[in-house]
């Protein structure tokens, strides 16, 4: 039985096989069952290769003209990009700036762009190339582009990005030596950038607090003074463009003009037709760059606290006013910029005479500066002892251990302390005992220098003037008023301008000494 029902299994299997053709098919001609190996050559044309050039158009080595090599900055592959910006580069410093004033709007957009590309070398290559084009211009050429500038420059230093935001000082660099005027009238943009660099803000009632740069090239103390640095500068572009409005006899406040609902005619004329006036309903605009008083304001309250807690990190810790204080050389870089920006806000004050504000900033800055400033004046710098180890390695004690105290390292920056002292206290009334023994200190540590004057420095010498000036020319009355004596440091400047051999200090001291002597007012200084 199983037999059989194996066999009949196997006979329907055999039925339902598909039965191939057994007839004979049609076969291929005789050569043509052959491989052919042969191919065919066809010439591809790209159409951008048939343009042909003008003779006094303005192309780069590889025969690209400006608006082909614009196009390129764009291009996704970071190679195209650099050989791009490389070769803009090599027709700017090839060809006169007349001729690429046609492209100028297009050339400042592309390049600028390129601030925020995610590659160093990039970035170089812009700067390199923004600045080619920024030198020959003038301040009227850049104008109606200084949105463009502006803008860039405030992506950069707010980008997410930490290598970004770093390169965006540089990027500041070549627009503070290229194009300062356009800065300073755009300051209430850029300023506020500077605060958000070092700090945090929660927009709570919390103030703002020092941040810490982690995985950067810069520690976090170089960062905050590269930042700082970069303000100074910021600062000196406004005070050296309200110089130049008042040099050229335009008046440095804006024209106001304020608007109410009965107002039916504006009369924007005057008689100076030079100048360009704003029209505004607040009544409290001044010339920082666009800054209000109010906004001015803010901005100090928020810049000293942060200026001071970054003086604090790295202030010595035994302060000493009478032997003076021994400085590392991140100390005194600390120290510079914060004189440097203390010095850039009272002259920028000074400019504008206003009574109101000049006695909120004395207030709000000269407790600061007494408190954390004035504690170990006169500083010193640290000189570098290099000992040898036990394998003969050189360890530099720059920053600890013992080393040599360098009196003279650091007069500049003693000099501007005085200055800022002086020029905060000369309006107050009465001084409280602690603010004139300061005084004093600052007066005898002037003295001191001038006995023995031996700074060639240029720095050094103009800040001595500085000091001077004010000490003798602003702040002599309210000194002897308050029973503070300026003779024996009058004498020793009139035996230092004596015996000066370097003749641009001596005719500046000459200069502050004829200055007295022409000045009815100072009766105590000329008996």
């Amino acid at each position: 039985m199983g037999k059989n029902h194996r066999h009949q299994k196997n006979l329907k299997f055999e039925k339902a096989k598909v039965k191939l053709k057994t007839k004979k098919g049609k076969t291929l001609p005789k050569g043509q069952n052959i491989t052919d190996t042969s191919f065919k050559v066809k010439k591809i044309i790209v159409r951008e290769q048939l343009k042909s050039h003008e003779r006094d158009e303005i192309v780069s080595r590889r025969k690209l003209n400006v608006k082909e090599l614009l196009s390129r900055l764009q291009h996704h592959n970071s190679t195209v990009r650099q050989a791009a910006i490389q070769e803009l580069k090599e027709i700017l410093q090839s060809y006169p700036p007349e001729l690429l004033s046609a492209h100028l709007s297009i050339l400042l957009q592309g390049i600028s762009s390129l601030a925020l590309d995610k590659e160093r070398d990039i970035r170089k290559d812009t700067l390199k190339a923004l600045s080619l084009l920024l030198g020959p211009l003038s301040t009227y050429q850049l104008a109606p582009f200084a949105e463009i500038l502006v803008s860039y420059l405030c992506c950069t230093m707010t980008h997410i990005n930490p290598s970004i935001k770093e390169d965006s000082l540089n990027f500041l660099d070549v627009l503070i030596h290229s194009c300062p005027s356009l800065l300073s009238k755009n300051t209430h943009k850029i300023l506020p950038n500077f605060l958000d660099m070092i700090s945090t803000h929660s927009h709570t009632s919390i103030p703002r607090q020092l941040t810490t740069t982690l995985n950067s090239r810069n520690t976090t103390i170089k960062w905050r003074i590269k930042v700082l640095q970069r303000l100074s500068s910021i600062f000196i572009s406004i005070i050296n463009d309200l110089k130049s409005r008042k040099n050229e006899g335009i008046k440095s406040e804006a024209r106001r003009i304020f608007v109410d609902d009965k107002t039916t005619f504006l009369n924007c004329s005057h008689e100076n037709n030079l100048a360009i006036w704003h029209i505004s309903d607040d009544d409290r605009v001044v010339g920082y760059g666009g800054l209000r008083d109010e906004d001015f304001k803010c901005y100090v309250k928020s810049l000293m606290p942060l200026m001071m807690e970054s003086w604090i990190e790295v202030r010595p810790k035994d302060v000493d006013g009478k032997q003076g204080s021994l400085w590392s050389q991140e100390a005194a870089e600390m120290l510079g910029v914060v004189v440097r920006i203390l010095i850039n806000l009272l002259d920028i004050l000074e400019m504008f005479e206003g009574e109101e504000i000049s006695g909120w900033f004395r207030v709000e800055v000269l407790e600061g500066v007494g408190k954390f400033l004035m504690g170990g004046f006169p500083y010193g710098l640290i000189k570098s002892v290099n000992q040898k180890g036990r394998k003969g390695r050189i360890k530099r004690q720059d920053d600890f251990g013992e080393g040599e105290s360098d009196g003279n390292g650091l007069i500049e920056e003693n000099l501007g302390l005085g200055l800022i002292f002086v020029g905060l206290s000369c309006r107050e009334v009465g001084l409280g005992k602690r603010e004139k023994e300061e005084l004093e200190r600052v007066v005898q540590y002037v003295c001191d220098q001038l006995n023995n004057w031996k700074c060639n420095e240029a720095a050094a010498s103009s800040a001595l003037c500085k000091f001077l000036r004010v000490l003798f020319l602003k702040a002599s009355k309210n000194l002897y008023r308050n029973g503070i004596s300026l003779v024996n440091i009058l004498r020793r400047t009139i035996s230092a301008a004596c015996r000066q051999p370097k003749r641009e200090l001596q005719s500046q001291l000459f200069a502050i000494l004829g200055e007295i002597v022409l000045d009815h007012r100072l009766n105590e200084l000329q008996r």
